[in-house]
């Protein structure tokens, strides 16, 4: 039996920052809190928790303590509002998601109908609204477009989203509008995991996706997975299965932007320690075969 990972598997640049700021701030801060999540794996949350970093869900609740902004980002009113209030702001938001909010901006300033394809209910997708006076858009796939015209049509996306995804969008649009711009803000560490994630699936009899059930770029890795071949997403090595496993010659591994290297490795030792091949822990992502460190 051959078990290997996608070779662009977990943290990505956005998250290892966040994570890092997070950590640095509570060094400095008797009493911090993220507004939402940090970063959409619930183990990583709890782990911070214990390293005294709650989790709020709204403004009443900060009272004045130091507030780190969530890799997703949030709503620009919100940000104004901490600023009003004195509080001290740690702003974890991923630079591409930051990018993402300076194009809808420039887009709708230029008098573009903002378009979004995304998850209306995504925090990164709310928060995106916000950067747009007028009002915009959201598709959640190419099935939603109505039977209109749009004169003007800024099109951007959700950072996690499949490139696929935003092409169909767009070749549903372009009979649609007189004027189209299309901005490609799907970051590269969602590219590189979705594609090292098909290459793998193509050449493995099950894979196991890795990451929190409410993180979408894992959930897309899951779904871009089961297209070719059986997948399993789970967030733990607790969720693993002997029987999924008992027939499968070669097992894939792969892991979300947003999964822990520490998680990773629980799954991928249960994996071979399940095939009767375990001959010792391993304790770095970077020995699992397959893993290639990102730039």
């Amino acid at each position: 039996m051959k078990v290997k990972i996608a070779k662009n598997s977990g943290f990505c640049f956005g998250v290892k920052r966040a994570i890092r700021m997070a950590q640095n701030a509570a060094e400095q801060n008797h009493e911090i809190v993220t507004l939402g999540p940090i970063i959409h794996n619930p183990q990583m949350v709890e782990k911070l928790a214990q390293k005294g970093i709650s989790v709020v869900k709204n403004l009443a609740e900060i009272k004045g303590r130091a507030t780190i902004i969530r890799s997703h980002g949030v709503k620009r009113e919100i940000l104004q509002e901490l600023q009003k209030r004195g509080i001290e702001i740690i702003n974890a938001t991923c630079p591409y998601v930051s990018k993402t909010q300076e194009f809808a901006t420039q887009l709708d300033r230029e008098g573009y109908q903002i378009i979004i394809l995304g998850d209306k209910d995504h925090p990164e997708v709310i928060g995106l609204r916000s950067y747009v006076k007028s009002e915009s858009i959201i598709f959640s796939d190419a099935t939603e477009i109505p039977d209109r015209k749009i004169k003007k049509a800024g099109i951007i996306c959700q950072t996690t989203r499949n490139i696929q995804d935003l092409q169909k969008l767009v070749y549903e649009l372009i009979p649609k509008t007189d004027e189209m711009r299309v901005i490609n803000t799907i970051c590269n560490a969602t590219s590189v995991r979705q594609q090292s994630t098909i290459e793998l699936a193509k050449e493995s009899d099950l894979m196991i996706v890795v990451g929190g059930k409410n993180s979408s770029n894992t959930k897309m890795l899951a779904k871009i997975s089961g297209r070719i071949v059986k997948t399993y997403h789970i967030e733990t090595a607790d969720e693993m299965r002997s029987e999924w496993i008992r027939k499968a010659e070669r097992i894939g591994l792969t892991a979300g932007a947003s999964t822990p290297d520490w998680i990773i490795l629980d799954v991928y030792n249960k994996i071979i320690e399940t095939t009767g091949e375990f001959d010792k822990e391993v304790r770095n992502v970077e020995d699992i075969p397959g893993f290639k460190e990102e730039k």
